[in-house]
């Protein structure tokens, strides 16, 4: 099986990208807009003007996975136009690719739960209504709609993944992340919110093992899969914990105000994914003890 990875270099794209090389009888390749002069199965990307017909003429492959894109509430809303190049243009971009040279490649997206924005009950299904809160959120759910029509009218093979809270060694963002410098500065560890907000969040190696069952098992009908733990933690449990593990004795404070963006409460309902086999393999007390220790690897602490 020939696999493409699409920002080969990102977060979750990296994961994705050691995961498959490693696994038998895949020949998987990665592509980004990060110079990698020794790798042999690599594709560079121009930053100002991402042509993907190049490819899928290079090589046929059987299964595009687009890790590529923003990830960030924030930055979408000071750049909304970087954000929908980035999340939506882009992703129509390489399915008119995959319909002009490769109709038999099956294409995954990565979308995210921003598309549902508040939900009005716990825990989200795939089939409640979106109301993303954010152009990240808006834009995430553009990008599945053209699933849909690449699907519908072309019959290119798609699916979406909503992937919930993610996170894990070597993200130097988020929630996680902030809480860690924050505890290395001056005065208290101040957070958004008032602690009560919930997340459910999902380990990076769960997430490719998921995509690994999806290349697998799922259904490639432009349908869309809640990737979650299906377990809901507060922000004032999740930070505790942390701030537990790497020993800080100072204060721990929530402002109040809330982000712009930010939903309020998230557990997804994930049994349209179990009924494939999927078990999160990673609890959260252990994936933040994993975090902690490659900031320690890192010598970041």
């Amino acid at each position: 099986m020939k696999i493409l990875i699409i920002g080969s270099k990102g977060f979750i794209g990296s994961y994705a990208f050691s995961y498959f090389t490693s696994r038998p009888g895949i020949n998987c390749w990665g592509c980004d807009v990060v110079v990698d002069y020794p790798a042999t199965n690599y594709f560079l990307l121009d930053t100002t003007n991402s042509d993907f017909n190049e490819l899928f003429t290079e090589m046929a492959f059987d299964v595009c996975i687009n890790c590529s894109g923003a990830a960030s509430v924030n930055d979408s809303m000071d750049h909304p136009l970087r954000d929908f190049s980035l999340n939506t243009f882009n992703v129509i971009k390489i399915l008119d690719a995959i319909r002009r040279h490769a109709p038999a490649c099956r294409f995954i997206n990565l979308s995210s739960a921003a598309v549902y924005g508040n939900p009005v009950a716990l825990p989200i299904k795939e089939t409640d209504a979106c109301g993303p809160l954010s152009p990240y959120g808006k834009h995430k759910l553009f990008a599945e709609e053209l699933c849909g029509e690449y699907y519908r009218y072309f019959n290119v093979a798609t699916c979406s993944l909503r992937i919930f809270s993610a996170y894990g060694p070597g993200l130097k963002k988020q929630i996680l992340w902030d809480i860690f410098k924050k505890s290395g500065a001056a005065g208290p560890v101040q957070l958004f919110g008032t602690g009560r907000e919930t997340r459910d969040f999902i380990y990076v190696a769960d997430i490719i093992a998921a995509i690994d069952l999806i290349i697998q098992k799922g259904a490639f009908d432009a349908s869309v899969y809640n990737l979650a733990s299906g377990i809901e933690t507060s922000m004032r449990e999740l930070a505790e914990l942390f701030l537990k593990e790497i020993g800080y004795r100072g204060e721990l404070v929530f402002s109040g105000n809330e982000r712009a963006g930010d939903p309020i409460n998230w557990r997804a309902d994930t049994t349209k994914l179990t009924a494939l086999g999927f078990e999160p393999a990673i609890l959260l007390e252990t994936g933040i003890k994993n975090y902690i220790k490659w900031l320690g690897e890192e010598k970041l602490v």
